[in-house]
Order: C-alpha cells, then sequence, then structure tokens
C-alpha cells in the first residue's frame, strides 16, 4: 500500500499542468513516504499526457496518467480517489504549484492533530499584478486565518456553513473518511457547481475532524479573466447560490432556512444598492465591496436547483 496520492485533475492547461507536475515531483518528503501522482485529464485531445509522459521518466516515484470524459467534477474527483492507491490522497489544481514541503506539512499536520482532513492555505499570483479592487489579492486567496494544527469548525451550531473549502490543497485519510467505500462527492452537485464545499460540509457534519495546515503552501496563478469585475461580480452570485443548495440541502427544516436565507438577501441587495449608488461605485474598476454585496443577495434571491458551472476559458463546463 502506499502511504499518499496526489490527485490532480486537468482540462486542457499543459504549461501549467507542467508547472504543477514539477513542484509534486520536487517535494522534499522528509517524512520518507511512499507517494505516487493521478493525473485525471478531462479534456478530449488528451493534452496533458505528453506533459505526464515527459515527466514521468525518471520522476522519483510514480507518476499514473487516466482519461475520464465524464462532463461532471464530482465524477472526476471521485475517479481521483477510486484511482488512488495511497492511504492518504491529496489534490492540488493543475494551477497551482506546491511550496517544497508541501506533503510533509499536509500530513504532519493531519497526523499531529488525529484528524482525518488537513487543508493548507492558498496564495496567488497575478500576470499584471492584483486588480484595483483588491490591490492585496486577498480575495483570490485561501486563509482562515487560523494557528497551525487548529481544527477547522466548518459549520455553526444552526448547520449554516462558515467557510466555503475547495479540494484543491487538501489531504484526505481515505478510510476515516470513507469507512464504506463509497464515493467522495455526490454527482448532483458535480453536476451543478459547489460539489468541494459540499464534501467538506458533508463530512464535518458527520463528525470527520478538519485541520488547518497553515505552513502547506500552494500558489495559483490566477487568470486574468478572473480578475475583471464582471467576472467576480458573477462568480460570488453562483457561489452564493452553491451556499444557498449546501445549507438547505441539509436544513432539519428547509422551508425555514430558505425563507431566511431570501429575506437575507433582499437586505443585502437594497443596502448594497444604496450604499453603491451613495459612494459612486457603479462603473468602478477600484470599488467593488457594495457590488459584491448585491451579488450575493442577488445569489440568493436568484437561487435555483441546478445552480450550474460559470463559463469560462478552459473550464470545459457551462452555465446553465
Amino acid at each position: 500500500m502506499t502511504d499518499l496520492t496526489l490527485a490532480i485533475a486537468t482540462y486542457d492547461r499543459p504549461a501549467l499542468l507542467q508547472l504543477t507536475l514539477a513542484s509534486c515531483l520536487a517535494q522534499d518528503n522528509s517524512l520518507g513516504l511512499s507517494l505516487e501522482i493521478v493525473v485525471v485529464d478531462n479534456h478530449p485531445s488528451g493534452n496533458g499526457r505528453a506533459v505526464v509522459e515527459a515527466l514521468a521518466e525518471g520522476a522519483p516515484w510514480p507518476l499514473r496518467y487516466i482519461t475520464d470524459l465524464t462532463r461532471n467534477m464530482s465524477t472526476l474527483r471521485n475517479r481521483g480517489f477510486s484511482e488512488a492507491r495511497g492511504t492518504m490522497v491529496a489534490f492540488i489544481d493543475d494551477d497551482e504549484v506546491a511550496s517544497p514541503d508541501w506533503t510533509d506539512q499536509l500530513v504532519s499536520a493531519l497526523r499531529k492533530a488525529d484528524a482525518d482532513i488537513a487543508v493548507g492555505p492558498r496564495l496567488a499570483t497575478f500576470e499584471q499584478g492584483p486588480p484595483a479592487y483588491d490591490p492585496t489579492g486577498s480575495q483570490f486567496a485561501r486563509d482562515l486565518h487560523l494557528p497551525d494544527g487548529a481544527l477547522v469548525v466548518l459549520t455553526e451550531a444552526s448547520g449554516k456553513p462558515r467557510y466555503g473549502l475547495g479540494t484543491g490543497n487538501s489531504l484526505f485519510h481515505v478510510a476515516r473518511c470513507f469507512p464504506d467505500g463509497e464515493p467522495a462527492m455526490r454527482e448532483a452537485f458535480g453536476d451543478a457547481g459547489g460539489e468541494d464545499a459540499e464534501l467538506f460540509v458533508r463530512l464535518h457534519r458527520n463528525g470527520r475532524r478538519i485541520v488547518w495546515a497553515a505552513k502547506a503552501f500552494v500558489t495559483e496563478a490566477v487568470a486574468p479573466h478572473r480578475t475583471e469585475v464582471a467576472y467576480r461580480l458573477l462568480r460570488t452570485r453562483r457561489e452564493t447560490q452553491h451556499y444557498v443548495s449546501i445549507y438547505i440541502d441539509a436544513a432539519s427544516r428547509p422551508g425555514l432556512a430558505w425563507a431566511i436565507l431570501m429575506a437575507k438577501g433582499v437586505v443585502q441587495l437594497v443596502a448594497g444598492a444604496a450604499l453603491a449608488v451613495l459612494t459612486w461605485e457603479f462603473g468602478s474598476q477600484r470599488r467593488l465591496a457594495a457590488r459584491l454585496q448585491m451579488a450575493h443577495g442577488l445569489g440568493k434571491l436568484s437561487w435555483k436547483r441546478p445552480v450550474g458551472y460559470i463559463s469560462e476559458p478552459g473550464s470545459g463546463f457551462e452555465t446553465d
């Protein structure tokens, strides 16, 4: 049995995939783990194969290439789990680069806390610098601002999700998270988005322990179109819709939860619009806070099933 599998789902990003794989192959691995890497390619051209095959020659551990053309993100992530031979599985996205001690820090945090899942921070890099409305780039990074080794309390007592987590830069102890061998992700969410966040919330609600690995860094290369104001507003609205789906899905009284969320949506939309008018924010490329609040409100008020994906270059998925 392998100790750790690094799983990467990719779609039409051969240049970025090469950087991701190179960083995975350059891990310090001071813990002496037996490792393998599995790449699941979702693009019909299979343009990730040449990248994998070139790097596999002389690689310090096995590097396997899998093709899966299913247009469902849950299915692709589940394929990574099913192909893995490791006791633990770590996910990294094909636009992320891992720090040299990434696996050491993730696994150490998991073991020290006797946790089932470890999640680390994601930094961001920009081709032309961060956008004017977010000069620190904080909107594009993931940092829970917790101490290293702290357990993540993912939901409030009411069941309301506190954080939105993604599988990029995450580690799962497979047998402890999925003791009955069930698929990790629900295909209903993978067909509409929000599958990552739903998985973490569901596991947390089922008693799985999630630890924050504050020193396990990856860095995402943010595509230029993702910094555009129109995209940020659309993505915020879409992520809010996913949040509503996850919240209502596990609510003891779905009707009441829906009513509360809709009321909050009205307040956010009205308050955000008023603030945007007062500050002359409409059309601004430097200020976005009020319109983001409006997007949160619109996301709640326009919620439906399925939510659908954002159409963007290289995504492989379209909005409904």
